[in-house]
């Protein structure tokens, strides 16, 4: 990236071609079922970051006021670059966990592009 793409935000990075697909997540998790989550949650990361050629960025943290409740916020390159994530087998993992109710309530998602 150039010193002036700074300037134009995340979209400035993503290839010609692409508009960079945002997503962000809020997931509520059962305490008893925190410590399975870290773990489908690390493996995710890490076939997001190794795998994936179309993710720029995975990033996940817990929220200061509930150690049972993560803020997600992840970038592609295109709703192609998301659509590529959601059919990785490092996903279907994702999706095995979310099928045994690991929640407290609905996950909060936000999908856009960035500018």
């Amino acid at each position: 990236a150039q010193p002036n793409d700074r300037k134009m935000g995340v979209a400035a990075l993503a290839p010609k071609g692409y508009k960079v697909f945002c997503v962000n997540v809020t997931l509520y998790v059962k305490p008893d079922r925190r410590d399975e989550f870290l773990q489908v949650i690390a493996n995710n990361k890490l076939g997001t970051d190794t795998k994936e050629p179309l993710a720029l960025e995975y990033t996940w943290g817990v929220s200061t006021k509930d150690p049972n409740t993560f803020h997600f916020q992840e970038k592609y390159k295109g709703e192609e670059g998301f659509k590529a994530h959601q059919a990785a087998p490092h996903f279907a993992k994702w999706e095995e966990f979310v099928k045994t109710d690991p929640f407290t309530k609905e996950p909060e998602v936000q999908l856009f592009e960035a500018s």
